[in-house]
């Protein structure tokens, strides 16, 4: 685990190491991975709090994160005070973006400082890391919590977006119908083996896709959790004004948006 640190320091979105690699050691842990994952074995001291919690379908009943009023509430809930760093611990390239789907809804609402376990449980585990069954209690608190605009695209934006669309999904899920102009990146391809890879190969990855990071970026995939998780590449890449598409192309269809092939 190179460049794991014991302190967690403030979010500096061009430094690398401080943004995908962290150790819990000075900071809440949110583990976001399954419920059952979480209950067979956690880092001591973790809260759960999975994608699920985060999102879901609006009033139109179109995927969509949820109100912000029902997402401080639940941060609330877990003990998550936005003056105190936070490392999120998901499933790596086993899960569908976990983590960085909660990193993603942390920022949103306004969060200075969230990391990721570069490698998740796994890593923790390969480590010798202690692991715990017990889950913590989370004494309820309260914080400012503010959007964070435009870290949220909606499809009006996307249409009219200036950069790239990213899409994030499977190569076949992908060829079978996407936004018209999307590029395509799969999310796991920032990864090397459990870890994600350094920075510059990162970079070199998403560039001979296609995808021009000197320019805003919106992030899509099928509801917009593995887009998510990619989101967090961008901002730690220190991409400008990068952006999760929500709802993503379950909400692009549904609207009955034009699609390419």
């Amino acid at each position: 685990m190179a460049g794991c640190g014991t302190q967690v320091r403030g979010l500096d979105a061009t430094a690398w190491d401080q943004v995908v690699v962290a150790d819990p050691a000075d900071a809440l842990v949110v583990d976001a991975r399954p419920r059952a994952a979480y209950d067979a074995g956690h880092i001591p001291g973790a809260v759960h709090l999975h994608w699920t919690s985060l999102t879901g379908p609006d009033s139109n009943g179109l995927w969509d994160v949820l109100p912000a009023d029902t997402l401080a509430r639940t941060f609330d809930e877990r003990g998550i005070v936005i003056d105190h760093p936070v490392v999120v611990v998901g499933s790596g390239p086993l899960g569908s973006g976990d983590d960085g789907n909660v990193y993603w809804a942390l920022r949103y609402l306004g969060h200075p400082d969230v990391r990721i376990l570069n490698g998740g449980h796994l890593a923790w585990m390969s480590r010798g890391g202690a692991v715990s069954t017990q889950a913590p209690a989370s004494p309820s608190t309260t914080s400012d919590w503010r959007v964070a605009a435009p870290l949220q695209a909606t499809s009006d934006d996307v249409d009219a977006w200036p950069g790239t669309v990213l899409d994030v999904r499977s190569s076949t899920e992908y060829d079978r119908g996407h936004i018209p102009g999307a590029v395509w990146f799969e999310w796991t391809d920032v990864f090397d083996g459990e870890l994600i890879a350094r920075p510059e190969v990162v970079q070199d990855r998403l560039s001979r896709a296609g995808v021009a990071l000197d320019t805003p970026v919106v992030t899509t995939c099928r509801s917009g959790i593995r887009a998510g998780h990619t989101f967090m590449i961008l901002e730690a890449l220190g991409v400008p004004d990068a952006a999760n598409y929500v709802g993503s192309w379950r909400r692009w269809v549904a609207e009955g948006r034009p699609v390419e092939r």
